[in-house]
Order: C-alpha cells, then sequence, then structure tokens
C-alpha cells in the first residue's frame, strides 16, 4: 500500500428493488374491517404495483367521458357550416367512445387489488381483506371468511374467483346452515353493497352433505393479484 492513498474497499453490490410481501407490525387499520371483525392480528400484508396506474388510468377515463358529456351541447348549439344530422352523428361517435373505453378500462381494473391482508380473529379463523375501487373509484373492502372458496379463474385480467362450486363442509351438519363465505362494503358509507354466502344440508340418499352458493347484492367476485409476491404466510389459501 503506498503512503497517502486511501485503501480501496469494496462495497457491496446493490440490491435491485422488488415488491415483496412484507409482514407489517404496524399495518394501517381498515375502520371498515374494524368494525366488522374488531380486534384482530395481522398475519401478511400485500400492496399491488400498479394499484396507481390503475387508478389514473381510471380518472382519466372518467374525465373524458365527463369532457365529451359537457361538450356535447356546445357542439350542437354552436354556429358552423355542419348540418344538424352530422352534428348530432358526431356527438354520438364521440359519446359512444368514450363510453366504450371506460367501460372497458372499468372492466379491466375493477378486480386489481390494491391492497390486501391476512389477518386472523380471536376465533383463529384466517380472513382475508381486499381492496379494490369500483368503476366510480370508490373504495369498497372485500372480507372472505372463508379463504378455500378462492380459486384460479379463467377470465381475463383476473386471478382468484369466488367458486360457484363450494368444497364440501368438514363435518356433515345435522341441520341445514348457512356459512357467509365473503361480503363487499362501500368504505365511505359502510353499507353492504353483496354476500356470497353457501347452504349445506344433510344428503338423504349418501350420508354426505349437499351445497348451494346463495349470492346476495354485487359483492366482488373476481380479483386480480400478483400471485409471484406473495410470500408463505399466504399458505393458507391452499
Amino acid at each position: 500500500m503506498r503512503c497517502g492513498l486511501r485503501p480501496h474497499l469494496a462495497t457491496p453490490p446493490r440490491l435491485a428493488r422488488g415488491f415483496t410481501t412484507t409482514q407489517r407490525v404496524f399495518a394501517p387499520t381498515n375502520a371498515v374491517t374494524a368494525k366488522v371483525l374488531g380486534d384482530t392480528r395481522v398475519l401478511a400484508t400485500y400492496e399491488g404495483p400498479l394499484s396507481a396506474t390503475f387508478r389514473r388510468l381510471k380518472l382519466f377515463s372518467l374525465g373524458s367521458l365527463a369532457l365529451a358529456s359537457v361538450l356535447t351541447p356546445v357542439l350542437l348549439l354552436a354556429p358552423g357550416e355542419i348540418s344538424m344530422a352530422g352534428r348530432v352523428g358526431l356527438c354520438i361517435t364521440a359519446l359512444a367512445t368514450s363510453g366504450v373505453s371506460t367501460a372497458l378500462i372499468a372492466w379491466i381494473g375493477t378486480p386489481y387489488v390494491g391492497t390486501m391482508r391476512l389477518l386472523a380473529t380471536p376465533q383463529h379463523q384466517h380472513v382475508m381483506e381486499l381492496n379494490t375501487l369500483d368503476w366510480r373509484l370508490r373504495k369498497q373492502t372485500t372480507l372472505v371468511y372463508e379463504p378455500a372458496f378462492l380459486r384460479p379463474t379463467s377470465r381475463p385480467f383476473a386471478a382468484w374467483e369466488l367458486t360457484n362450486s363450494a368444497p364440501a363442509p368438514r363435518d356433515v351438519p345435522a341441520t341445514e346452515t348457512t356459512t357467509k363465505v365473503a361480503e363487499t362494503i362501500d368504505d365511505k358509507t359502510g353499507t353492504s353493497k353483496g354476500t356470497w354466502a353457501v347452504t349445506y344440508a344433510p344428503a338423504a340418499d349418501d350420508g354426505g352433505a349437499s351445497a348451494k352458493v346463495v349470492v346476495k347484492g354485487k359483492p366482488t367476485r373476481y380479483f386480480n393479484v400478483h400471485e409471484e409476491l406473495l410470500g408463505q404466510d399466504w399458505q393458507v389459501l391452499g
């Protein structure tokens, strides 16, 4: 080592930034979940890396639809050489194009899960909290009380769905029983938008149980989640 020169220390390579699932000790509290479930323990959390992108895309589509609606009367009443039939045709084309694009973006982006948490209730029950946005950008929370009902889906732009094929119950019920599988709640009003339930009844022929899925209202059925970002804490999904 030559005098007057500082030794060169090898710096460790910088790791590429990635999105991972972390177990947070102080996870954000959801008022809807706290009201429905009470005290819960957070087992795992998830954040969708494209949630901000989908939000901006929906905002842009709604803004373009509103702008087209506002400019339609102006185009009809403005002086010009275009005939009234031509103006009506242009207005219908603009509104139809904007409406179709807004509906398409809503269909693609509504299932996207911005945040998700795996919770444990005092009764040692695993509950999933999935937060999404509806087509009007209103926040809604879906609580899945039976994660076994979440299955892979063939719907484009979605990874999971609440299945219509109910799994067999752990114990054959003696009488007809109804279990709430999932519920979607509007975050702003706190009202339920819909529930997904299953009714089990004893089968007389083979001693087993028959199952019937009952859907009330409009609960969120499809969810778009990046499964590659889920850690081992989410193995409760099977």
